[in-house]
């Protein structure tokens, strides 16, 4: 089984495959680092050195673990080289030093720094073609999750840490991811709440407890006309009902009176217009406001969920180190 089909199985969604790629190879050295000495010789390779090059460029090389040198151009034997402080590289010619003079029987290595980003590593005497020097190191590998189930030059009992590493990772690009997700999801159920609010843009009062334009309005024309008519202020004997009571007018004032009542019910229709109008508006914010609560709430349960899968993953990766570090 692949280790992205390793990966999935245990967080779910789709992994990002060159990050993942990226954070395998991450945990591949952070393991290393943690193995002890008999396990990080199975992560490790050879680089030799001959007539040329004869220094050995440590850049992108792991940790060297040991040093060994030919002892003649034939019938030798390959001599463990002592390693010595880089400060004293330079005595490592001199005869005539009786601790850091290297000899084909007792050849000596040192690593030391220089002008370039890397650092060096030097053996000697100096190595031939027939006098080679063999530099043991850690290498570290590069992974593609979706091609390959298992690690060269790594231990199979270690392979498991780099799926539970790689999984925690993934977890957490998740739950940076998600911020996006909420604005989205929580944004349209927001905007579907500003629309429904904004059908009431036209049916409200404004602040100087006037009405607007839309049905309000037409309530206030209805029950202005309806006073006109009634007009207890300027009775008149030809167009309101105080003026025809005032002149015994009853066919006037029964006219007037109809008009009047007939306003009052244009006034009552559109009212319960602008009524119905705003209660379907509300109905319809509060629903998208649960909308927006439940999308909420599917998105918090999510990441915490991913936060807690995480710490169940990171435990089991570090109770994994502390048992290959026993090994």
């Amino acid at each position: 089984m692949a280790f992205d089909t390793q990966i999935t199985d245990l967080i779910g969604g789709t992994i990002d495959q060159t990050a993942c790629d990226q954070w395998a190879a991450d945990a591949c050295k952070d393991i290393i680092h943690n193995l002890p000495d008999n396990l990080k010789e199975r992560c490790s390779t050879v680089s030799e050195l001959d007539d040329s090059p004869t220094s050995l460029d440590l850049d992108g090389i792991g940790q060297v673990l040991y040093v060994t040198r030919l002892s003649a151009d034939s019938g030798g034997y390959q001599v463990p080289c002592r390693q010595i402080p880089s400060k004293y590289g330079g005595l490592a010619t001199d005869s005539t030093d009786l601790n850091y003079y290297g000899t084909a029987s007792d050849p000596v290595y040192w690593i030391q720094s220089n002008t370039s980003d890397a650092g060096t590593l030097f053996v000697k005497p100096s190595t031939t073609s027939a006098q080679k020097a063999y530099i043991h190191h850690i290498t570290y590998p590069s992974v593609d999750v979706s091609g390959v189930s298992t690690i060269a030059n790594f231990p199979d009992e270690a392979e498991h840490l780099v799926v539970l590493y790689v999984a925690s990772k993934q977890l957490l690009q998740y739950q940076s991811t998600m911020s996006s997700s909420w604005n989205s999801d929580i944004t349209t159920a927001l905007g579907k709440v500003t629309a429904a609010l904004n059908k009431m843009d036209t049916h409200t009062w404004d602040d100087t407890e006037n009405f607007q334009n839309g049905d309000l309005e037409k309530v206030k024309d209805a029950l202005d006309n309806a006073k006109d008519v009634i007009n207890n202020n300027q009775p008149s004997i030809t167009t309101d009902a105080y003026g025809a009571l005032a002149n015994e007018d009853l066919e006037l004032m029964s006219g007037a009176l109809s008009i009047a009542s007939a306003e009052i019910n244009r006034a009552s229709a559109n009212m319960a217009e602008w009524n119905a109008i705003g209660a379907m508006a509300l109905q319809d914010a509060n629903g998208s406001i649960g909308e927006a609560s439940a999308r909420l709430q599917q998105d918090v349960t999510k990441y915490q969920w991913y936060g807690d899968q995480y710490a169940k993953l990171l435990a089991e990766y570090q109770r994994g180190l502390v048992a290959l570090k026993g090994a």
